[in-house]
């Protein structure tokens, strides 16, 4: 198979040999014309003289503009098929292009898709390693109803109130400061956070979208919200706009949000008991 970039080339090739072409008739085209207008000057000449000498000398130069006319005419004919027979090359090559880009596009997404689908049996797999040593009595099997994921930068603007205010409100949660003590793995306390949580709240700003341990934490609740079927992500958009959690994540965008500008965090904690109350 041609790659795309021979094609590409053979393309811009074949159109700027048409422009060429196009330019060359132009010029038989403008010959044409000129010869037309000394025809017609000659013939006007004839009909205001009855010099025999000026009659002669204009006949002859009609025949001269006429002989240019024709070989401009032929000029213009054999030029147009040249055209179109690089047009025709052009729309092959671009039908060509067309199929080339599609079936490399399929080539790429399969690749993608199997990268995707790699991911997230492995994933998978951890999560379902780690739930089956809780099962066994191996882990802490205390349960949550919320675990919340939140960059650290915003603790002290809003999210140490909303872990506050739910605990006061009655609702568990799983949160860094409280559960991850002095000396303990990180990334152990989140898979045993995310794997006895009901629900994830996910306080999304620009600083969560930057951070490490916020993408970790956001990828283990999908997996567990794919994996099991049900809800599990509430998001909250932070101090972030449509276009930042899009670019970050389309699927994430596409998830119904509460607003820290528009939701007080008394109608984030009526939301989440709603939900945990179902």
């Amino acid at each position: 198979m041609t790659s795309i970039s021979l094609l590409e080339s053979k393309v811009k090739r074949l159109r700027s040999d048409i422009s060429r072409l196009e330019g060359k008739r132009a010029v038989a085209v403008k010959e044409e014309s000129i010869s037309i207008k000394k025809i017609n000057s000659a013939n006007s000449a004839i009909q205001r003289t009855k010099n025999s000498s000026t009659i002669s000398s204009k006949l002859k130069e009609i025949d001269r503009e006429n002989i240019k006319i024709q070989r401009a005419m032929g000029e213009q004919a054999k030029l147009m098929s040249y055209i179109a027979k690089k047009n025709t090359e052009v729309n092959k090559t671009l039908t060509e292009l067309s199929k080339t880009q599609q079936k490399e596009a399929e080539k790429i997404y399969a690749q993608q898709e199997k990268k995707v689908n790699e991911l997230y049996t492995q994933k998978k797999s951890s999560l379902e390693l780690l739930t089956s040593s809780q099962d066994n009595g191996l882990e802490d099997t205390k349960e949550y109803d919320v675990f919340i994921s939140h960059s650290a930068d915003d603790k002290d603007s809003y999210v140490s109130e909303l872990a506050e205010k739910l605990k006061a409100a009655g609702v568990t949660i799983w949160y860094d400061t409280d559960n991850i003590g002095w000396g303990q793995s990180i990334r152990k306390e989140i898979d045993k956070g995310l794997a006895n949580s009901k629900y994830g709240i996910v306080v999304i700003s620009p600083s969560f979208i930057e951070k490490y341990w916020t993408n970790y934490e956001l990828d283990g609740i999908l997996n567990k919200e794919g994996s099991t079927g049900n809800q599990m992500i509430l998001p909250i958009w932070h101090n972030v706009t449509a276009d930042q959690v899009k670019k970050y994540s389309y699927s994430l965008a596409g998830k119904l949000a509460l607003n820290s500008a528009i939701n007080t965090i008394d109608d984030i904690i009526e939301n989440v008991n709603q939900l945990i109350k179902l």
